[in-house]
């Protein structure tokens, strides 16, 4: 492929994985289509090198399309779905693909960069757009019925797409401590990726983003500043908990009753159902029971009425919905994903990577963040990112010592080394 029909491919697949923010204004049915269809091609694209990548993440994107796979089958057989439903609703979990694809068609790290922020950048003006004109609902689906909900004190708007954006947000963090130019541009971005969060009024997001600013912000601090760092941060908290704003009293008091529920938390009961009781049979146990068509057929109907009687939904369970889906093999697979995000070293410019892998991992036990088309391709382009920096690390002996060293695509006569295997 030319460099620009490369970037309109990356263009058109990250759109499509996206569903278009779930426009509601264009037929479902056209956007599937085309999803399906640039799916099909980037299988022809990357399939070579789903069989023959090796090293970085490779392995570990390999485990989990293979795991998906595998599960296509096990609807059928488990609970008799038709084979072209499965292969059809499985098909948008199935973006891993493009990992493969990136890697044949060498995609650089700066173009990719750009296509991220181009698109968190738009999901950000669009959900300003739906912010102004709600209650009427142009992308997403409503929480209920043709408005969105009132729920926790305010219209909540759950805004579809959130991957790019917080994979956006967390790359703009890194920016501005890294010194990058455009520093206002990086400190209003980063500044977003908190304020839309509190605006959705979704604790996982936020809760995720604030832990690992954090976190971000005070690794290199020496300990008197990030005692300061964290008294400002505490008194911030307070004073907001204290200010009466609607989406912070609603917050508030949704953690306390669920506190209050402990075990009888629905999130909680619902885990525990899909991870003993979910699957009929024991094959299913073991490669997942496959994704379900809502609503038609004995398995669509059987997960439909367990949402709407019993409250208990898949998305609600993050990873127990992988190994529902997609059984053990995923589970391993994503188990490696978050173990070599703590042990592979990256440099300074590229913590992002690592933070985006960690905000799945802290959301991972009650959001559909680890598997969902809101945020798969996001992932993808993240371990593509990590995959290309791993694979251009050099280790450099000196003086009976060695250490490795990062080389830069652009610049590529100068070496940055990078801190020790497993420190952050």
């Amino acid at each position: 492929m030319t460099r620009a029909l490369t970037l309109l491919y990356l263009i058109a697949a990250t759109a499509f994985s996206l569903k278009l923010f779930d426009a509601r204004f264009i037929p479902s049915q056209v956007v599937n289509y085309i999803n399906y269809v640039l799916l099909a091609v980037g299988f022809v694209i990357g399939f070579p090198q789903l069989i023959a990548a090796r090293g970085g993440f490779a392995p570990v994107v390999r485990i989990i399309v293979i795991a998906i796979v595998c599960s296509i089958p096990m609807a059928c057989l488990v609970w008799g779905q038709g084979l072209s439903a499965s292969i059809f609703e499985t098909l948008p979990f199935l973006a891993w693909i493009y990992f493969f694809v990136l890697i044949r068609l060498n995609v650089p790290i700066a173009t990719l960069e750009r296509v991220v922020i181009g698109f968190g950048l738009l999901y950000l003006l669009l959900y300003i757009f739906q912010y102004v004109m709600a209650p009427t609902v142009y992308f997403g689906r409503s929480l209920w019925g043709d408005t969105f909900s009132v729920d926790r004190g305010v219209i909540r708007i759950v805004f579809p797409g959130a991957g790019v954006f917080v994979l956006t947000a967390l790359l703009a963090i890194n920016k501005l401590t890294t010194r990058a130019r455009g520093r206002l541009f990086w400190m209003v971005l980063a500044g977003t990726g908190l304020l839309v969060p509190i605006l959705q009024v979704t604790r996982q997001f936020i809760a995720g983003m604030v832990l690992l600013y954090l976190y971000h912000i005070l690794r290199n601090q020496h300990l008197l500043l990030r005692v300061g760092t964290l008294a400002s941060a505490a008194l911030l908290v307070i004073g907001l908990a204290n200010a009466n704003i609607t989406q912070i009293d609603g917050l508030v008091e949704a953690g306390q009753r669920d506190a209050d529920l402990g075990e009888d938390y629905i999130r909680v009961k619902a885990g525990e159902y899909f991870v003993t009781d979910f699957s009929p049979e024991w094959p299913a146990r073991i490669f997942g029971n496959g994704v379900a068509r809502w609503g038609e057929g004995a398995y669509g109907q059987f997960v439909e009425n367990l949402g709407v009687r019993k409250g208990y939904f898949l998305s609600d369970v993050g990873i127990i919905a992988v190994y529902a889906n997609f059984g053990l093999l995923a589970l391993l697979g994503f188990a490696l994903m978050w173990y070599r995000s703590f042990r592979v070293p990256l440099p300074a410019n590229y913590h992002y990577l690592k933070y985006y892998l960690w905000y799945l991992l802290l959301t991972s036990m009650t959001w559909f963040s680890v598997y969902h088309h809101h945020y798969v391709i996001a992932t993808v382009y993240v371990l593509y990112i990590y995959h290309r920096v791993q694979l251009r690390t050099i280790r450099i002996a000196k003086g009976g010592h060695s250490r490795q060293y990062y080389l830069p695509e652009e610049g590529a006569q100068t070496f940055a080394p990078l801190p020790a295997i497993g420190s952050s």
